[in-house]
């Protein structure tokens, strides 16, 4: 998908790539009317052994951004992957509904953390770092939670759950960005963006 902004010379900076298939991320860029085109990779997303939330997350999504760049030269690849820890586990996407009720059970009454890597790469300027977002949920009964299963919004969420759809209703607060825990660090990432001088020649953005 590529979007162009009315009033652009032909000559300005080509889109930015969005090294994801996520609706989320794809979301925010629309939303912000920074133009984009979609490139997602397809890579191992296994964790290390013994390997730390945020570090997979970083890893993830820098190796995200490696790929797409290397086919891409002198254009702007983005990249994000997010997960979800509670104690030493960490949730990524459920294997089935019976992981997506062992992750429901993990974090219903109590806090979370959730994790987004993001990585920002032309040529070898790389730019990467992690956000972190704490999510407090509201007490489940089991019943609740095989009900939530099966609306299938689960099934390919972190976690087992999107706070942008039904299960809003099942959190407390949250500390930390609400982008974040979407999938997107908007804020970290709009703050970069704008030390980088892009969305002047992405949208004529003023300096």
């Amino acid at each position: 998908m590529s979007e162009t902004l009315p009033g652009l010379p032909e000559a300005a900076l080509k889109p930015l790539i969005l090294a994801s298939s996520s609706p989320r991320r794809r979301h925010w860029l629309e939303a912000m009317r920074i133009p984009f085109e979609i490139q997602a990779p397809e890579v191992d997303e296994t964790p290390l052994l013994d390997e730390e939330p945020g570090d997979l997350v970083l890893r993830l999504a820098e190796l995200k951004a490696e790929v797409v760049a290397g086919r891409n030269p002198d254009r702007w690849v983005m990249a994000a992957d997010t997960t979800v820890a509670v104690d030493h586990h960490t949730l990524n996407k459920p294997l089935d509904a019976e992981d997506a009720v062992r992750m429901l059970s993990l974090i219903q009454g109590r806090a979370h953390q959730v994790h987004t890597g993001f990585c920002l790469q032309r040529n070898d300027q790389v730019h990467s770092f992690v956000d972190t977002a704490q999510v407090v949920f509201r007490p489940l009964t089991e019943a609740q939670i095989r009900w939530y299963i099966g609306t299938h919004e689960p099934m390919d969420k972190a976690g087992s759950y999107a706070i942008q759809g039904i299960g809003a209703l099942f959190i407390e607060g949250v500390e930390g960005s609400f982008s974040t825990v979407m999938g997107l660090p908007v804020e970290r990432m709009g703050a970069l963006f704008l030390q980088l001088g892009l969305l002047k020649p992405w949208m004529g953005f003023p300096r």
